[in-house]
């Protein structure tokens, strides 16, 4: 049975003042969850945004997809986070198979590089990035060019920016037990994690090419990806729950990643739980259909809401023992 706090606003740390480990933060979100129910609606409105993604999954023709996705922490967790819709099946005709379906395609929920080989499934680290509900909306309607491209990830990026500010400023005030004020959110936080959106947006738009053009550093790419998103995971959030200025939260993130302890654990556990349950959501959304759709939806709204709220909690704590070591 995992503990709850004595106080609504303290934290039952150990002796030594070691912050309370991942399924303890977990516990502590599932015994509020209905307090916290509201802002699920933020993870299924970018699920079903991604008009792309469910198109594909709603598709008749599907072949049998397993993904293993290792998603670290994220201000925003939605079901394209920890799965990916299969690709159609080859069609037949006559008992003659067409051209097979296309390779496999990164993740569209949380942008990563597939592991995977000529055969459905793979395995991804899920990185976040803003640009795909936008880019899932062009590619529905056919109109993947370039400046609409880039027109469509800047409002992307504003979009889910605020959406974000909203989503963890108000996860944050209500589990202090404050009122949530979206717009005093939006003011305090959103031009900060828009900046963190174009970041990221920035990176993968250079990387993307490189790999396409050399597939072999894809090899390196995906190494080098799990170890940047550990190191830099807690930056949005510590725009949240520390007010941290830009640089400031990259810099207090890799800190808290280079000493380890917790914050290694924190994400090894969030990356377990990811993969597990990105096992059950692919075949869910393998199924397809609206049933598929519904199910897959069902699972993955509450749990990535747990999982965000968990880490905006484990990482509040983090911050004030760091706060209580510094005055002493």
């Amino acid at each position: 049975m995992v503990p709850t706090p004595t106080e609504p606003d303290e934290y039952a740390t150990d002796p030594d003042g070691d912050p309370n480990g991942f399924w303890w933060h977990v516990g502590r979100i599932t015994d509020r969850l209905d307090d916290l129910a509201v802002f699920g609606l933020v993870p299924l409105l970018t699920a079903l945004l991604n008009v792309s993604n469910v198109r594909r999954t709603l598709a008749p023709n599907r072949e049998l997809s397993i993904n293993l996705e290792f998603a670290f922490p994220s201000t925003l967790l939605d079901l394209w986070s920890l799965t990916t819709p299969p690709e159609p099946a080859p069609a037949s005709t006559g008992g003659v198979y067409g051209p097979p379906a296309t390779g496999p395609t990164s993740p569209t929920g949380g942008s990563g590089f597939s592991g995977g080989g000529p055969t459905p499934g793979g395995t991804d680290l899920t990185v976040d990035t803003p640009f795909d509900i936008v880019a899932g909306l062009l590619e529905s309607i056919g109109l993947a060019i370039l400046p609409l491209v880039v027109i469509g990830a800047i409002i992307s990026v504003v979009f889910l920016g605020v959406l974000e500010a909203i989503y963890v400023g108000g996860l944050d005030r209500r589990l202090e037990h404050e009122r949530i004020e979206p717009i005093a959110c939006v003011l305090q936080y959103a031009p900060r994690l828009v900046l963190y959106n174009l970041l990221i947006v920035g990176v993968f738009a250079v990387l993307v090419p490189i790999v396409l053009v050399a597939p072999p550093l894809l090899l390196l790419a995906f190494p080098v990806m799990i170890l940047v998103a550990y190191l830099f995971y807690a930056a949005p959030f510590l725009f949240v729950v520390d007010d941290a200025r830009f640089l400031e939260a990259f810099r207090r993130s890799h800190g808290m990643a280079v000493n380890g302890g917790a914050y290694f654990w924190f994400a090894v556990w969030h990356a377990v739980t990811a993969v597990v349950a990105s096992i059950v959501l692919s075949i869910l959304v393998s199924i397809g259909g609206p049933v598929g759709l519904l199910l897959a939806v069902g699972l993955a709204t509450p749990l990535g809401l747990v999982l965000t709220a968990a880490t905006v909690s484990f990482l509040r704590e983090l911050v004030e023992l760091e706060g209580q070591r510094w005055t002493m």
